[in-house]
């Protein structure tokens, strides 16, 4: 979900974030980004964050930084927050239309 809605925030298709090189600078600031996005809003160890895309953690601390750094320009943290925004409210409408208890979801793909 956050790959998608930050390559569609980029112009990019999410397979353009997922290539096993870096590929050109925009897919690789997308995927910096998406990275960020797990990690900080979503929640995701920077192992978790950076494995969706198969790389390390190292990495994913990496794009962290870089991130924090682009957060100074006002657009782009506009940007990003609206993104998260997104994010946010995709999450906890999910949990309101899919709970996780006793007849949620699981139960549903259970029965």
């Amino acid at each position: 979900m956050a790959t998608g809605r930050v390559a569609l925030a980029f112009g990019l298709k999410p397979e353009e974030l997922h290539s096993a090189s870096r590929g050109y600078a925009k897919a690789a600031k997308a995927r910096q980004v998406s990275m960020y996005i797990l990690h900080v809003s979503m929640g995701r160890t920077l192992s978790q964050a950076a494995a969706v895309f198969g790389r390390d953690r190292t990495t994913a601390a990496h794009a962290c930084k870089v991130v924090e750094d682009l957060r100074e320009n006002p657009r782009f943290d506009a940007v990003l927050s609206e993104i998260e925004g997104q994010l946010s409210a995709s999450v906890a409408s999910a949990r309101m239309h899919y709970p996780l208890e006793a007849g949620g979801l699981l139960d549903a793909c259970t029965a």
